[in-house]
C-alpha cells in the first residue's frame, strides 16, 4: 500500500468554462497511459460547501479524503478530474493552492455569446427556464440579475444568497475577471488555457500542446479517435430528463469507489442512452437573437475579451470581438 499524501501526487486538473467541451476534455485525457482519471468527471471536490452544485465527496477540512476519488490509480500516474466551475469559486482557488503543490490546470473557454446560447439550450433541456421562454428574455433577466434587481430565495447556512448557475451565466463569461486570480497565486508554467474552438476543429494539435504542458507523450493521440461527448439537446419532455439526469448523477455517487459495478453500468449506459436520447429529443431549434441583444452582449464582454488577450498573452479566436476592436 502506498504511504504516499494527497500532497506527493501529481495532478492534472480541468477547469474553464461550462459548455466548453470539458466532459470531451477528460475522456480524450482520461485515456493516455500516463494519466489516470477520477471515478467521475467531475468531482467538485475543492468548491465551497455552499457552492450549489451537489457531490458526494466535498473538502471538510481533510484533504486526504481527496485520495478516495483515485482508487485505481498507479502512484506514478498523473491523477486528472475536471470541475469547470473551479474557475468560478476563489475556494477551490485557495484549497488547490494550498494542498496540491504539484497540481497543473487547464481552463477551457468558449465565445462568450456562443455560450451564453448553449447554456439557454441546457438550462431549457433541464427544466431550469420555461420552454417558451426566449433567448432574448434570458439575457434581459440576466441583466436585471447582475444588476440587483432580482433577487433570489435561496440562501446559505450564514444567510448569505446562492446564486443559481443559470442566473450567473452573464457574468461568468468574463473569463480574465476569474482566471486573473489565478495567475496571482499559481506560476504561468503551472496554467494552460485553450479555446473550445481549437478542440472542436483541431483536437489532435490542442492535445498534443496539452500533453507537452503535463510532459507525457503526445504520440499516443496520432491514431486516437476523438468522439464528442456530453452534448446539448433538445428534449422533448424536459422533466423526464431531469430526473433521468437525477438517477444518473445518484447512481454514479453510489458506484464510483464500487469498480466491478461502475464499470458494468458504464458499458450498460453506452448501450441504453443513445436509445433513450432518440426517443426523448428534437431537431435543435435555432434560437433567435435580436440585434439590440446581440450588441448589448458585445458591448458587454469585449473590454473582458481584450483583458484576457493581454492576460494570456494571445487574442482568442473569437471573430465576432476582434472584428469590434
Amino acid at each position: 500500500m502506498s504511504t504516499k499524501k494527497v500532497c506527493d501526487y501529481h495532478y492534472l486538473i480541468v477547469g474553464g468554462t461550462t459548455k466548453a467541451a470539458t466532459t470531451s476534455l477528460f475522456i480524450y485525457l482520461a485515456n493516455h497511459p500516463s494519466i489516470c482519471g477520477a471515478t467521475y468527471k467531475e468531482t467538485r471536490f475543492f468548491l465551497h460547501t455552499d457552492y450549489p452544485l451537489p457531490s458526494k465527496y466535498r473538502f471538510t477540512g481533510d484533504v486526504e479524503e481527496y485520495d478516495q476519488l483515485f482508487p485505481q490509480c498507479e502512484d506514478d500516474q498523473i491523477r486528472l478530474e475536471s470541475t469547470p466551475d473551479y474557475l468560478y469559486c476563489p475556494h477551490a482557488l485557495d484549497r488547490i493552492a494550498k494542498f496540491l503543490p504539484n497540481a497543473k490546470l487547464v481552463f477551457s473557454l468558449r465565445e462568450p455569446i456562443s455560450r451564453l446560447i448553449s447554456w439557454y439550450r441546457f438550462a431549457k433541456q433541464d427544466g431550469k427556464l420555461p420552454q417558451d421562454f426566449t433567448f432574448d428574455t434570458y439575457v434581459e433577466l440576466l441583466f436585471d440579475y447582475a444588476d440587483g434587481k432580482l433577487e433570489t430565495d435561496n440562501v446559505d447556512a450564514e444567510g448569505e444568497p446562492i446564486h443559481e448557475q443559470y442566473w450567473q451565466t452573464l457574468k461568468q463569461g468574463c473569463y480574465s475577471v476569474y482566471l486573473k486570480e489565478y495567475y496571482s497565486q499559481f506560476e504561468p508554467s503551472r496554467l494552460h488555457i485553450l479555446f473550445y474552438e481549437d478542440l472542436a476543429a483541431n483536437p489532435l494539435t490542442v492535445l498534443k500542446n496539452l500533453c507537452h504542458f503535463a510532459g507525457i507523450d503526445a504520440s499516443f493521440y496520432e491514431d486516437f479517435v476523438f468522439k464528442v461527448t456530453n452534448r446539448t439537446e433538445t428534449m422533448k419532455n424536459s422533466e423526464v430528463h431531469k430526473k433521468y439526469r437525477d438517477f444518473r448523477f445518484r447512481l454514479r455517487k453510489w458506484t464510483h469507489d464500487k469498480p466491478m459495478i461502475h464499470n458494468s453500468f458504464r458499458l450498460l449506459r453506452r448501450t441504453i442512452e443513445p436509445i433513450y436520447l432518440r426517443l426523448n429529443t428534437r431537431p435543435t431549434e435555432n434560437v433567435n437573437m435580436s440585434e439590440d441583444t446581440r450588441n448589448q452582449l458585445i458591448n458587454y464582454y469585449k473590454d473582458d475579451v481584450q483583458n484576457l488577450a493581454e492576460l494570456i498573452g494571445k487574442m482568442p479566436p473569437w471573430d465576432t470581438f476582434t472584428l469590434t476592436q
